[in-house]
């Protein structure tokens, strides 16, 4: 449980510096704005994807027998609530599951490959895609939808 409630931070941390572009400094106010549903309902649309990225984190990990290249939370949790933040920005709405999760996916999948040969990362991304299918598939296993 503690693992979830230090990502759902870090989602929150980089959802504060989502900007609309390279050249503006962060606004969360006009993220929240342009998202016009409320505060918590924009928290609580970007925490549910908690659950799914601990499940990959600890997949990718068990391949890599614990070593983790870097900080996950730093480079890959602050990152996808910057990302989805930076979405909203740019979509006025959130994300659909299906491209918040290929970004998961992805970003989880480089950060634990980042420094491994072509070999070594196959067997970190079958982990990784073998986790994505058994969460997709499990009825009780929250997965936005």
């Amino acid at each position: 449980m503690r693992n979830h409630l230090i990502t759902a931070a870090f989602f929150t941390e980089g959802l504060h510096d989502a900007r609309p572009d390279h050249n503006v400094k962060p606004n969360y106010d006009v993220l929240i704005e342009t998202w016009g549903k409320g505060c918590i309902e924009l928290v609580d649309s970007l925490v549910i994807y908690v659950p799914l990225t601990i499940t990959l984190c600890e997949a990718a990990a068990i391949a890599c027998d614990g070593n983790y290249p870097g900080v996950f939370d730093y480079e890959v949790s602050s990152s996808f609530g910057k990302w989805f933040g930076e979405y909203i920005l740019e979509h006025g709405d959130e994300p659909s599951p299906e491209n918040a999760q290929t970004w998961l996916v992805f970003h989880i999948t480089a950060f634990f490959t980042q420094y491994m040969t072509k070999e070594e990362a196959r067997d970190v991304k079958t982990a990784i895609d073998e986790a994505f299918a058994l969460a997709k598939s499990n009825p009780t296993a929250p997965m936005p939808s």
